[in-house]
């Protein structure tokens, strides 16, 4: 038995519209088409495939992937599969955009103190990393082989190495590790310093084994500093500025400082008692311990 496009249009829902571009794109083929008309005819077997592929478009599955599904051997499962899988992301992704607008909002009305200070001549040595920044995703950290890698995990196990490396070779710390945010950027992403005070320079040509390392000696001068509590609702996914970094952009107007951009640094991370530290107003930051990071940047002489 056969039916006419518009019965079967009628029947399934969908329009002849949509019954023709379907059939010129391969997705639901009618069973006959007359050789002098062009009239398209389906079969009543058809009906299902015609449901099928009506709730895959409604449910978002791209039309190459129905194509795909309705062929012999494909699999409308795993079209739909795949399909919540982009589904869940982009709904992370939009989570993390209203997540970051809310900090956004939060942080312009808390009240950052930054201080000037004077910083002692420390020599240091460290590790490149590469941070990149989707727009979709939190940040990561591309392997050798371009494979990209949670950037916590990657930046522990680079600085576990440095640790190592140091230690092996008789060199002591002085203090916490810093990030070097300074670093040029691309469209993609930003080169990360990973880098360690120590108390006097490691030889010309010493290295981290399977590391980019970079070392130097951080002249004396001034810097200006701040300190930003870390909040389960504070993402850094590199959609927005930061009001830490904000804060001291601000303060070094204010005072008619000069700063230097590329000397911007994120300290290692501490735990705090019973105060907030420099994020007044931060939701949740009464009594009790909670994690503070301090964002420095060298001030011009």
């Amino acid at each position: 038995m056969f039916l006419g496009i518009g019965d079967f249009a009628r029947a399934t829902g969908l329009t002849v519209k949509a019954l023709r571009w379907y059939d010129e794109q391969g997705v639901l083929v009618p069973a006959d088409v007359d050789p002098h008309t062009r009239y398209r005819r389906y079969t009543v077997g058809q009906l299902e495939q015609a449901g099928l592929v009506r709730a895959l478009r409604t449910a978002g599955v791209p039309l190459a992937a129905i194509r795909t599904a309705m062929r012999e051997g494909g699999s409308p499962h795993e079209a739909l599969r795949a399909r919540r899988e982009a589904v869940v992301t982009e709904r992370a992704r939009e989570d993390r955009a209203l997540a970051t607008a809310e900090r956004v909002l939060a942080g312009a009305g808390l009240d950052y103190d930054v201080h000037l200070r004077t910083s002692p001549s420390r020599a240091w040595v460290g590790v490149i990393e590469y941070v990149v920044l989707p727009a979709d995703a939190d940040p990561v950290i591309a392997d050798p082989d371009g494979t990209p890698v949670d950037a916590d995990v990657a930046i522990e196990a680079a600085l576990l190495d440095v640790y190592a490396s140091l230690h092996a070779d008789g060199f002591a710390p002085t203090g916490a590790f810093w990030l070097d945010l300074g670093r040029p950027a691309d469209d993609a992403g930003a080169e990360v310093g990973l880098c360690v005070p120590l108390a006097a320079p490691v030889p010309e040509g010493w290295s981290v084994p399977g590391r980019r390392t970079i070392a130097g000696t951080r002249p004396a001068g001034r810097e200006l500093t701040t300190e930003h509590v870390v909040t389960d609702d504070d993402p850094d996914d590199g959609t927005a500025v930061h009001p830490a970094f904000a804060a001291l952009v601000r303060a070094a107007a204010e005072r008619d400082l000069s700063i230097d951009l590329g000397t911007l640094r994120q300290h290692c991370p501490r735990e705090v008692e019973g105060s907030p530290g420099s994020g007044k107003g931060v939701p949740g930051s009464g009594t009790g311990t909670r994690t503070v990071v301090e964002l420095s940047v060298d001030v011009d002489e």
